[in-house]
This record gives structure tokens, sequence and C-alpha cells, in this order.
């Protein structure tokens, strides 16, 4: 009796191993699922090149598994296939048009860059493309390419008679000044805070902020510092009425709370 006991233990402690490593693949196969390569993407990068032609993209049709390409001048257009986070392109086929010695040059590294690529990443619609562990080539997804174009910045700035804290996100850095009397740090944002804190910014309708009612007011009574949220752009300034540092409207919390993310983040850097 007690060996059937032990042995109808060890079977349930097996079998929840089981389901357990089971649901352990599954939550990881989810999250691969997460974002589909699929759709246009604009290109923002690929073997150090810089100042890139106008809508140089990628567009995958995932259904089919076809990819095609403006690359600066012409278009190539064939077939991908993807196992995990493994892609092999095949069957590549370019227009013929002329082109200028520069274009035909990017054109030339973008189509060496596509033919070496073995494997790529995917996270908040950007994607890059690499052989084994080396860059090849960046995009963005073309919704938020169009963001990335626009000129923005954006301040949040907490204050009293002896206390500052000044965050201000522009060209992709953020800078932090947490005195007067200190200059301001500024660093670098990572991609997928810089795609982030523009997307929430996008996607708010600025000319709200400023009828945004302060949920407290312990400014007023030095009870907190004063602090207003600032973003400019493409020419337009737009600010929020003063509130309490870190207690937002509900409305811009999140925005907020990117902000207050993005320069914790940077402090950490080294």
């Amino acid at each position: 009796m007690k060996i059937i006991t032990i042995l109808l233990t060890v079977f349930a402690l097996n079998s929840c191993g089981s389901t357990k490593s089971k649901t352990n693949m599954k939550e990881v196969s989810d999250e691969n699922k997460t974002e589909k390569l699929s759709g246009k993407y604009v290109i923002t990068s690929f073997n150090s090149t810089e100042d890139l032609p106008e809508n140089m993209h990628l567009d995958f049709d995932n259904e089919n598994n076809k990819v095609s390409s403006f690359s600066g001048c012409n278009t190539f257009f064939g077939n991908y296939t993807i196992e995990g986070n493994t892609i092999n392109f095949k069957g590549l086929a370019s227009t013929k048009k002329y082109c200028s010695k520069v274009e035909n040059d990017i054109e030339s590294k973008m189509l060496k860059a596509i033919n070496q690529t073995n494997n790529f990443k995917i996270k908040n619609n950007s994607i890059t493309l690499l052989n084994n562990k080396t860059t090849l080539l960046n995009a963005i997804k073309a919704t938020d390419a169009k963001i990335a174009q626009e000129t923005i910045k954006i301040e949040y700035r907490a204050h009293t008679r002896g206390y500052l804290n000044k965050i201000v996100l522009e060209n992709k850095t953020v800078s932090v000044q947490e005195s007067f009397n200190v200059e301001p740090t500024v660093k670098p944002c990572s991609d997928e805070e810089w795609n982030a804190i523009m997307k929430l910014v996008s996607e708010y309708n600025l000319k709200n902020l400023n009828t945004l009612e302060a949920p407290s007011k312990a400014f007023q009574y030095d009870g907190a510092a004063i602090t207003n949220l600032t973003v400019y752009k493409n020419g337009e300034t737009y600010q929020t009425p003063p509130f309490d540092n870190g207690k937002p409207n509900q409305e811009i919390a999140s925005i907020v709370e990117m902000i207050l993310k993005i320069a914790k983040s940077s402090k950490e850097k080294n």
C-alpha cells in the first residue's frame, strides 16, 4: 500500500512538472507571437550608412511570405521563410532602373545586408536584421516612423525656491537637471524608450493640456513642488496648468510616468 502511494505521488509530481513546463513553453511561444513581421517598415540605418534616400523600406506580406523593398532607386522582391527568430530570404530579384553612383552604392550595401541576414529581432514595432549577433539593418513600422519624423520636445519641470527637477526629451536624448546650481546631464535614449514616449505623446490631443485640472494642489502652500508638463511640437507650444510633482491629471499619468522612468534609467547608465 505504501509503495502504491509513493508511485502515485511521484506520478502526480511529474505530471505537475510536465504541465508547468508546457505552460512555460506556451508562454514563451505566445510572447514570441506578440509581434509579427508584417507590413511596411521604414529603414533607419544599415551598415553604418547615413543620409539614406527618402522612403527606403521593407514590406513584408506575412500571409504569403513575400517581401518587397525600395532600396533607394530600384525595387526588389522575393520570398522569405521564418522559423523562430531565424529568417532566410530567397529568390530576390530587382528592377533595372538607372541610378546615380551614390544611389548604386547604397543599394548594393542594402542588398548585401539583406543577403547576409540570417536572424532578426522585433520589438515595439521596430525590427533589426542580423547576421548572427552583428546588426545589419534597423527599421521602424511606417506609422511609427512618421511619428519619429515630427519635431517634438518634451519638458517636465518641478521646482520650489530651493529645488529643481527638470527633464527634457529631445532628438532621442534625455537631459536631467536636479539643481539650479549644476549643469544638466544629457544621455541618449534607447530606441525602446524613445518610441514609447513618442507614441504616448502622439496619441494624446495636446490641445487638452491647458485644460487639465490638477488632482491635488499642495503646491499652492509649498506642500509640493510646482510642476508643469510642456510639449513643443512642430512650432506649437502646449502646457499644463501647475500640478503637484509626481501627481498629474490622470489623462497624462502614463506620459509623466514614462518621462520619469526614462530620467531614472538615464541616471543608472554608466
